[in-house]
């Protein structure tokens, strides 16, 4: 049983070590994400109405 020790051991910092690198790489990303997301207004903050244009009848 003591060869498993080591082994073990040396198992924790590469899972570490993956964990924080995996977390590194996904955190720039969502914070840059969130940075460039916009919604664009679609209710009027006055009266509350939706701002989307209806596009117009074509007359045939």
């Amino acid at each position: 049983m003591p060869a498993l020790r080591p082994a073990r051991r040396r198992r924790f910092p590469v899972i570490s070590g993956v964990v924080s690198i995996v977390f590194g790489g996904l955190l720039p990303g969502l914070l840059l994400g969130l940075l460039a997301f916009r919604v664009k207004s679609r209710w009027c903050p006055r009266c509350g109405e939706s701002t989307l244009a209806v596009p117009p009848e074509q007359d045939r």
